[in-house]
């Protein structure tokens, strides 16, 4: 098998050419590595928004244009990319703004740890303030896998039963997986002996937090670790090592 990247459009769109497989491989590389970029990547979203004093989304802000349900969906835009070690140790973060209309508040105006994440589309639009009025936004981050509804979200709140006199912290649904599309093409070919083999087309589209490559080299490793324990036991090193002694002496 051989494998080359024989295009490369932006930092979030890849295509990838593999070749070649045996006639059957193809298919079963690419439907593994398809499903494990799109389920099985973790990545940072917004789980739950805290707004002035409201304490529910159907509540009205003085000075602002849109209503609250229309923030939140804006808010369900914002994508965030997090350090290595983020990614390792942190689950939960959170980031806040405070701004005076009149103003158009967008994604760039948070205040994030620096050193933890980094809001990819700083432009994204959140609303505007057309008086004097003050906005204050604290969003609640955190990690996770795949999609997660706002009634998943509700069960894992617990701050809203312990404390309430805060202000209510109104959840959404948080789109966690930063792959958003994967197609793979299979195509037969022939070597130079003749035979049909196939050869594997990937193309990869990301939201930005991720590279492409690194996506690839994540779910591969993902992919690793189911198939590892399977292998590695203390029968298989013993056989291993054998094989490993004889093959070595026979090469002296």
């Amino acid at each position: 098998m051989y494998w080359n990247i024989y295009r490369y459009w932006t930092k979030s769109l890849w295509m990838l050419h593999y070749w070649t497989f045996k006639t059957g491989q193809g298919i079963t590389l690419g439907n593994a590595l398809r499903r494990t970029l799109l389920s099985d990547l973790t990545g940072f979203a917004i789980t739950g928004v805290r707004i002035n004093n409201l304490k529910h989304e159907f509540a009205i802000v003085d000075g602002l244009r849109e209503d609250i349900l229309e923030i939140l969906l804006n808010l369900k835009e914002i994508t965030f990319r997090s350090s290595f070690s983020t990614q390792k140790k942190q689950n939960k973060l959170k980031g806040f703004l405070n701004v005076q209309g009149p103003i158009i508040v967008t994604a760039g105006m948070f205040q994030l740890p620096k050193t933890h994440l980094k809001i990819i589309n700083p432009n994204q639009y959140i609303c505007t303030i057309t008086d004097k009025s003050e906005l204050y936004l604290e969003i609640d981050i955190e990690k996770g896998k795949g999609y997660r509804l706002t009634e998943e979200n509700r069960k894992r709140n617990v701050d809203e039963k312990l404390s309430p006199s805060r202000p209510s912290t109104l959840l959404i649904d948080s789109i966690f997986m930063p792959i958003k599309k994967v197609n793979y093409k299979i195509k037969l070919i022939h070597d130079t002996n003749g035979n049909i083999k196939e050869s594997l087309n990937l193309e990869i589209l990301t939201n930005g937090s991720i590279t492409p490559k690194r996506s690839i080299q994540e779910s591969l490793k993902i992919l690793m670790s189911l198939f590892y324990p399977l292998f590695i036991t203390p029968n298989f090193l013993a056989v291993s090592s054998t094989l490993a002694k004889k093959f070595y002496k026979e090469k002296n």
